[in-house]
């Protein structure tokens, strides 16, 4: 109960809007795309730190946060118009939309492009394309194709992978070849030559995962946790890892069916038990930059928050037994707690609403001088955790998530701007998160077209 209740909290946003984001568009024929979700997800949560979070820390303890709400309502487009194309508006000087309509095939977002992908009469994939939107233009990008061969063991796993670079960020397809085992990639920050491949079998208390790396650029995969003790250790359900990808944080579930984390440091190749040596009972660990992890001790209901630093083994206590937000949009439930991402930056509600950004590491509370979090208020951090997405969710119906408020919480400009939105009730708008890391996305499945909502704040 303890694990669920952090784990709510550790991706409440993101878990609650892809599954209803997503619920209604399941119905079309897209075999793959909850693997493209999965893996979005996953990097979301569990992928390090980008390098620009590490730019918030140097500035965070001498920048004052302020909150201006827009007067000026976003305009939201009719549904009427079903021919393709971008529009572009903006919102009082401060926001930037785009409109992006789609032809009545089924395209997919993430990692700040478009992806579209096309079957043959066997329903083989033939052919993925990408798109990034760029000036109020949909560029098509150079497709680049690897074929993955992979054994783990004794069981083997191929497939495809269908990637671009965009912005120096890599976009990922994943073709699985079945019935082999089961697999995906996700992008390590920072790299386009690489990606981690993780590689998956069993079900239920026979499940487990294994960690690779493949080279873009030469096609060779490489068992990067050889020689790190690793294969004597309990079935490892996840992964995780810093903002470089040199420590890989291991989670496993031991004989008596607890949960332990192991650190493993890919460059010294030696490998840390953390529940062992820490000392404490450890809910959950995630890395705070390459150096430090957070490590989260749940209680009834709270939770406290400790450094490890990987260096000289120093445990220290910066958040003691906070209370978890647990809002999820209903109104009926008080709003107050602190908010975690799965990276360094989190964010707090005291029992009036006032709000601030906790930083994990230090323990210290910036407070956003005139924003008051309202019921049905939840935020999002982007992949970098530089930037916060604020929304409000009313008149929530099986078409339509009602989103009648956006805003952005900016940790390097110290800014967190927002406006009210008109006509979205109108809309079937199915999901909301980030496009990439500076631009705010919301999928609207329309009548006979698609349509993608891009915000930059």
């Amino acid at each position: 109960m303890k694990t669920k209740r952090l784990l709510s909290a550790f991706g409440q946003l993101d878990e609650q809007y892809m599954e209803e984001a997503f619920q209604k568009m399941s119905e079309k024929k897209k075999r793959p795309r909850g693997k493209w979700r999965a893996a979005a997800a996953a990097i979301l949560l569990f992928a390090g730190v980008f390098g620009t979070a590490m730019a918030v820390s140097a500035q965070f303890r001498q920048i004052v946060l302020s909150f201006f709400h827009i007067e000026q309502a976003e305009p939201v487009p009719k549904k009427d118009t079903e021919s393709p194309g971008i529009a572009q508006s903006d919102i009082d000087g401060l926001v930037r939309a785009e409109y992006i309509r789609l032809d009545k095939d089924t395209y997919d977002s993430g990692y700040g492009t478009l992806r579209k992908v096309e079957y043959d009469e066997d329903g083989n994939v033939c052919m993925v394309r990408f798109w990034a939107i760029e000036n109020g233009s949909k560029v098509l990008l150079p497709v680049q194709k690897n074929s993955v061969s992979a054994i783990w063991q004794d069981t083997s796993y191929q497939g495809t992978i269908y990637w671009c670079v965009s912005n120096g960020q890599l976009s990922l397809y994943d073709d699985a070849k079945q019935p082999v085992g089961n697999w995906q990639s996700a992008p390590i920050p920072g790299r386009t030559d690489a990606v981690f491949l993780l590689l998956s079998k069993g079900r239920y208390d026979e499940y487990r995962q294994h960690l690779m790396l493949y080279r873009l650029d030469t096609g060779e995969t490489e068992d990067i946790l050889q020689q790190t003790e690793t294969e004597n250790l309990p079935p490892v359900e996840n992964y995780r890892w810093s903002d470089d990808g040199t420590k890989i944080i291991l989670i496993c579930w031991n004989k008596e069916n607890e949960k332990t984390f192991y650190c493993c440091d890919l460059t010294a190749k030696t490998l840390t038990n953390l529940s062992a040596s820490s000392g404490i009972e450890i809910s959950e660990v995630f890395p705070a930059d390459s150096n430090t992890l957070i490590f989260l001790q749940a209680k009834e209901g709270t939770c406290s928050v400790f450094t490890y630093d990987l260096i000289s083994g120093a445990i220290t206590e910066t958040l003691h037994e906070e209370k978890l937000f647990e809002d999820y949009g209903m109104k009926s439930v008080q709003i107050e707690g602190l908010m975690l991402f799965g990276k360094r930056y989190g964010l707090f509600a005291d029992p009036s609403g006032n709000l601030s950004v906790a930083d994990l590491k230090t323990g210290t509370k910036t407070q956003v001088n005139g924003f008051t979090l309202e019921t049905g208020g939840n935020f999002l951090s982007n992949p970098a955790n530089t930037k916060f997405l604020y929304s409000v969710m009313e008149d929530q119906t099986d078409d339509s998530l009602g989103i009648s408020k956006l805003g952005v919480l900016d940790l390097k400009s110290g800014t967190f701007t927002a406006f009210d939105r008109k006509g979205y009730e109108n809309l079937s708008e199915c999901s909301l998160s980030w496009f990439d890391n500076n631009r705010v996305q919301i999928s609207s499945g329309e009548s006979g077209t698609d349509a993608i909502y891009l915000y930059e704040f």
